[in-house]
Parts: C-alpha cells; sequence; structure tokens
C-alpha cells in the first residue's frame, strides 16, 4: 500500500514545487542528463529564499517551506525521469536552452496533479505543520498586555500549549483579546492557555511554581529588565529539566554609540546603556549553555502598546494641536509592528539557525522624526500637522517628574538592518509598512478603545510652546 501512495504524491511534489518556481520568478534553467537521467540544478539554490508558492496559506511555516523546497526539487527529479524513460530522440528534444520553454513543459506534465496537493494542504491541521514539527509546551513570561498578546495568539494559531506567567492581576491572567478577534477566535486562543500565577519580585516563589509546573520546551522571557531577574528562572528550567530554547526580549538600547548606520548586530554593546542589564543576562544565557536566542527590537508599536508611541503624534494630530518636535527634525528612527516581532517570535521555535545568534527585529523602513508625525496624521487621514521644532535645552531643569515626557525617542539617529533576520528565518519579513501599521493602531487601538476623546495632559507641549513664543 506504500508504494502506490508514493507514486501519487511525487508528481504531485513536482508539479506544486515547478510552478511555485516559475511563479515566483525564483526558476532558472537547468539541463537533463538524456542517459542517465540526472539532473543538473546549480542554480536551485535560489530555492533556499522559500519563494516557492508562498501565497499558500501554510507557507510561512518552517515544516512547510521545508516541505515545498523538496517539492522544487522533485520537480527537476520527476522531469529527469520522463526524459530518461523515452527515447533518445525525445530526451535530445527536451535538452532545449530556453528556460521558459523546459518550465512550461514541466508544468504541463505535472499539472494534472497540482490540485490534489493544494488541496491536501489546506486540508491540513495547522498544529501538525507548526515551527519544529510537533507541538510545544511553551512558558511565556507576561503575556497578558501588548507583545505577549500577539505572541500567545500566534504560538496558539500555531498549535502549541502555552503557560503564562504573571501575577495574575491584568484579565486574570489571561491575554488580552486582539483588536479585531471574533468570541471563537478569542476562545480558540484561550482554550490551550494556562495560567501559572507568580511575581519575579518573589524569585523564590517564583522559581518553586515554575520548577513545579513541569518542563517545558520553550521558554519565551518577555519582560526581563536585569540579571537577577533571569537568573531564577534559568535555575527552574535546568531544575525542571531544561528546555530546547530560551527566546529573551533585549532591545536596539544596548548598542553604543557609531558613526555608521544602520545598526548591526556586528555593532558592540554600551556598557553605559541604560539598557546594559539586559546585555548581561544575554552573556549569562550563554555561560549557562542553554539555547538562547535575543530579540533586539528598535520602537515597537500597534494596536495595545501601553508605551506613548505612536500615541503621542495621534493626540496632537487628531486634535488639530502642533506637534513638538526636537532640533530641526530630521533625526532618523525606526518602529516595528508588534505584529511582524510576534510573527519572527514564533517562526525562531524549531529553528536551528538561531542557536546563540541576537536578531535586531524592526521595519524595513526608516523615518525622521518630522516624517513621522506626517506619518500619522496621514494614517488618521488628516492633513499634515504644523510641527513646532525647539531646542530640549530650552526646557532642561523645567519639566517636574510628574509631567509627561517631552518626546517619545531619543534625539540621535537610531535604526537597525534587519538583514540577518530575514535571511536566518526564512518566510519572515515584516508585512507592515509605517503608513499601513500607523493605520492599524489608528483605527484599531486610538479609536476603538476611545483614546481620541480621552483627556490628554499637553503641560510639557504648552510649556515648550511658551519658551518658543518668546
Amino acid at each position: 500500500m506504500t508504494q502506490p501512495r508514493r507514486t501519487m504524491l511525487a508528481p504531485a511534489a513536482a508539479a506544486a514545487g515547478v510552478t511555485g518556481l516559475v511563479a515566483s520568478g525564483s526558476f532558472q534553467s537547468f539541463a537533463i542528463a538524456p542517459t542517465t537521467g540526472q539532473a543538473k540544478q546549480p542554480a536551485l539554490r535560489g530555492v533556499q529564499r522559500y519563494t516557492a508558492i508562498q501565497t499558500s496559506t501554510y507557507a510561512e511555516v518552517p515544516f512547510c517551506q521545508g516541505a515545498l523546497k523538496a517539492a522544487a526539487g522533485a520537480s527537476v527529479a520527476a522531469f529527469a525521469i520522463k526524459a530518461s524513460s523515452g527515447s533518445r530522440s525525445t530526451a535530445r528534444s527536451l535538452r532545449v536552452q530556453d528556460r521558459s520553454t523546459v518550465a512550461s513543459r514541466v508544468v504541463c506534465a505535472a499539472v494534472d496533479y497540482t490540485k490534489d496537493l493544494q488541496d491536501a494542504l489546506h486540508r491540513m491541521d495547522p498544529s501538525s505543520i507548526i515551527g519544529g514539527g510537533a507541538k510545544k509546551r511553551v512558558l511565556v513570561m507576561g503575556g497578558t498586555r501588548f507583545i505577549g498578546c500577539y505572541l500567545v495568539s500566534k504560538l496558539r494559531e500555531q498549535g502549541h500549549d502555552v503557560v503564562v506567567v504573571n501575577r495574575g492581576k491584568t484579565n486574570g491572567g489571561l491575554p488580552e483579546r486582539l483588536p479585531g478577534a471574533s468570541d471563537a477566535d478569542y476562545a480558540k486562543v484561550l482554550e490551550g492557555v494556562t495560567v501559572l500565577k507568580a511575581d519575579r519580585k518573589d524569585p523564590e516563589a517564583m522559581k518553586a511554581a515554575i520548577t513545579g509546573a513541569g518542563k517545558f520546551d520553550i521558554v519565551f522571557d518577555n519582560n526581563v529588565r536585569k540579571l537577577e531577574e533571569v537568573q531564577p528562572l534559568a535555575e527552574a528550567i535546568e531544575a525542571s529539566g531544561g528546555c530546547e530554547q530560551f527566546i529573551l526580549m533585549s532591545s536596539a538600547g544596548v548598542y553604543g554609540p557609531t558613526d555608521v548606520l544602520p545598526l548591526t548586530e556586528q555593532n558592540p554593546g554600551d556598557p553605559n546603556s541604560r539598557h546594559k542589564e539586559k546585555l548581561e543576562c544575554e552573556n549569562y544565557l550563554k555561560a549557562k549553555g542553554l539555547n538562547w536566542t535575543s530579540i533586539r527590537p528598535v520602537y515597537i508599536y500597534g494596536p495595545l502598546n501601553y508605551n506613548p508611541v505612536e500615541r503621542y503624534f495621534f493626540d496632537r494630530v487628531a486634535r488639530g494641536r502642533p506637534v513638538c518636535v526636537p532640533l530641526d527634525g530630521t533625526f532618523i528612527t525606526q518602529l516595528g509592528h508588534c505584529e511582524d516581532l510576534a510573527d519572527f517570535m514564533a517562526l525562531c521555535i524549531g529553528n536551528p539557525a538561531v542557536n546563540g545568534q541576537v536578531y535586531n527585529v524592526s521595519s524595513e523602513e526608516y523615518v525622521t522624526f518630522d516624517g513621522m508625525a506626517k506619518l500619522c496624521a496621514a494614517a488618521a487621514g488628516l492633513p499634515e500637522p504644523e510641527i513646532v521644532h525647539y531646542d530640549p535645552k530650552s526646557i532642561k531643569g523645567l519639566v517636574p517628574e510628574d509631567w509627561p515626557k517631552a518626546f517619545p525617542f531619543r534625539n540621535m539617529h537610531f535604526f537597525t538592518s534587519i538583514a540577518k533576520a530575514k535571511g536566518d528565518v526564512p518566510g519572515w519579513k515584516p508585512k507592515y509598512t509605517m503608513l499601513e501599521g500607523l493605520t492599524d493602531s489608528y483605527k484599531q487601538d486610538f479609536v476603538a478603545r476611545g483614546f481620541d476623546k480621552a483627556e490628554v495632559d499637553f503641560r510639557t507641549d504648552d510649556l515648550i510652546l511658551e519658551k518658543n513664543s518668546k
């Protein structure tokens, strides 16, 4: 019974592989040896970009990417077999130089099988093709707000069982519902989520709780800030049998000053950075011998953001107020959408390329301070705002601690390359442009949650405008 199944699936894989290669533009010429049926395919290394059939629902899943890559190779092999089994004249006729002709003949020969394979893929349960090839038991530190909510939702979508560790004070410890999620969608997420109540401020109690919860395959530490916070967690994981991967949320703020941009993972860390303890956490996990990965976002934005990043600009453009921007507004920065970040984190599971590595994860676009104000106005469907430039020194020492920050970004060029992340995690790249992401945040969060009608503290702005008018 096994042989007939192989016979049916191989041509289907061949059809899918070649069709995907041709459609994606990755197909390059190859030659068939007419008497041996051996395929020469040096140019097919391009398939490593995983461009084949990217429109498939599951094409971004590592397991399926590998299957499609294999399918592309199978297509060449199937064509080679067809050529070698025919007459010499037939084989010679297939030795053409025009690669588009070769591709079209292969597709025509196998097209009858393509629909069967596509139907089979779409009937598959996503949990059977998740990253790493199997369901995992995942521990997420936090998990109730912002990034944690998106990550948990993505992990559940992949079919993993998730345990969130927090104090249980927000939403009973459960992740918040994502904007636009239906009751059924939210219920599906919560089906596989368990809350483990523990407080990082009581490390011994936290260790006991995690150790007593059994072995975890994957650990995501999303809210660590200091070395003394990650140590008890790592010890608890070791005490319960270790883990396959330990993924740490760090920050691009660890990098030191540089005259060469964008920042890459090769840039040294800054021992004087306010995020320096994130570096210490990375070094600790490395010395501990855990299979660790560190993620370094720049600024994160998107629905459910509790930090006033994009909201700083929305608050002003939505009310027709001027936007106060430091200096001349030409400093360049970078923001990454929360959903893109969660996608990257989930795709790290089962990927050996990320072991012991750090990754910058953000948008593919950079934006000036003035540009951010204009983009936020465009996202809100409003005209360009009035921008007031000011010297931060003019208000130094004049802003009380309980007043809002004057501006959400650091006054410097601050942006990274994400080439390493895209290269090591095939199938991942930011899905949101800045304008798309800001529009999403404005509609799904700023307006949907009533921030457009809330009272806003503009005392710092008023001080800046007063100083600027003199």
